[in-house]
């Protein structure tokens, strides 16, 4: 049994790895892209807003699909249908072409991110073990990995390699879901649960339906409207800051995607100490720092200290929320996920479009609003520990 759950962690950390390395070489390639078809900003955004809906629908086909086919062959097909369609955007040579070519992969892309998590929750449950956390690490430490490695190899003069080794790397992620157990042999129906473990807390119970809804929503919409900001926008509001180029803007999501590694990686001991809505708005604070530090000073120092603290700040964030929610489900599991995943990608799509028109004429408008959205996430962090301080709990139920 040991053996088996090592096995299935050790394949889906692969799939997370491969998810987050196509997210950091699209993410350092964006002034590639811009510069090679003649972008304007406004462009810019609407490419990633079509990207992000394209996501949306991916995403929100996972519950249909998952009753129909179970989730592994459908996070198979999503991850090989991302990895083509990278392949594909090199060879698409004007902005309109590429907008489409962008919208098909956001398609697999949103299918991908929804069937991984979907995927990890169901073993999390299955195991009683805390996994989030660690495959979302290993997401953005391959993220980090895929900005260093298309900064070496393009030196942000061209995306083709980049974009295509990325597509090679979702189809080595189709090949690691490929040999995951299938779940009609793993389902989690009558194993240990979140209610087996009284430092989970009591999440199943109506009082907290809402409250955990509520609040998972939030910090994924929050979070991906963060990312797609960052991912999206930070290596141009970088080489508009003064006395900085390509190189720090590399530096700059390198920072990010690291210090998210490190993060998700001490987040299991944090989760055990303080709790979920303690983690959170502890990350979410300090997040908030890193923002002012990005955007009051703009020097080189500032940047690199901004990007970590907001990288090791946000990085548990959305792994425990898709926790919480898949933990509080003993039905629709796959389905209360997927539209989870839609409303991030809600935010993910309109997210650049708002910076695309605020930032037209300088990107620190933009990035100026961005404490706002902290602060309205930690606020609803802190409602969701009063409910759930508040709500009856009985105790740990063992099932035999």
């Amino acid at each position: 049994m040991e053996t088996h759950r090592r096995r299935a962690a050790g394949l889906l950390l692969c799939v997370f790895a491969a998810m987050g390395y196509q997210t950091g070489a699209w993410a350092v390639s964006v002034p590639a892209i811009v510069a090679e078809l003649g972008m304007t900003v406004s462009q810019l955004g609407l490419v990633l807003a079509l990207m992000a809906a394209g996501s949306i629908v991916g995403s929100l086909t996972l519950g249909r699909l998952a009753a129909w086919l179970t989730v592994r062959p459908v996070l198979v097909a999503a991850a090989a249908v991302s990895g083509l369609g990278y392949m594909t955007l090199p060879l698409l040579g004007t902005t309109a072409l590429f907008a489409v070519g962008a919208t098909g992969t956001g398609i697999g892309l949103g299918l991908f991110d929804a069937a991984a998590n979907a995927t990890g929750s169901r073993q999390e449950i299955r195991t009683g073990r805390r996994l989030l956390p660690r495959l979302h690490a290993a997401f953005s430490f391959a993220a980090a990995f895929g900005v260093l490695a298309t900064y070496l190899v393009e030196g942000q003069q061209g995306f083709g390699w980049a974009l295509s080794i990325a597509g090679g790397g979702c189809l080595a992620g189709a090949l690691a879901a490929l040999r995951l157990p299938d779940s009609r042999q793993s389902d989690p129906s009558g194993v240990t649960t979140a209610e087996t473990h009284p430092e989970w807390g009591g999440l199943s119970g109506r009082r907290m339906a809402v409250p955990v809804a509520v609040v998972a929503f939030t910090v994924v919409c929050g979070g991906f409207a963060l990312d797609s900001t960052l991912e999206g926008y930070s290596a141009l509001f970088i080489q508009q800051l003064p006395l900085q180029g390509a190189g720090q803007g590399a530096l700059g999501l390198i920072m990010l995607y690291l210090a998210a590694t490190i993060g998700r990686a001490v987040s299991g001991p944090a989760l055990r100490r303080m709790g979920d809505w303690k983690t959170l708005l502890s990350g979410e604070t300090l997040a908030l720092a890193g923002v002012l530090t990005l955007i009051v000073d703009g020097s080189s120092w500032s940047i690199a200290v901004g990007m970590l603290m907001i990288g090791v700040g946000m990085s548990p964030a959305i792994p425990i929320a898709y926790s919480l929610l898949g933990r509080s489900r003993s039905r629709g599991r796959e389905r209360a996920i997927a539209r989870l995943t839609a409303s991030g990608y809600v935010t993910f799509t309109m997210a650049p479009v708002l910076v695309g028109v605020v930032g037209r004429d300088s990107l620190l408008d933009a990035f100026a609003l961005l404490p706002l959205l902290l602060a309205g996430m930690a606020s609803t962090v802190v409602w969701f520990g009063y409910r759930q301080r508040a709500a009856p709990w009985h105790g740990p139920t063992v099932r035999g």
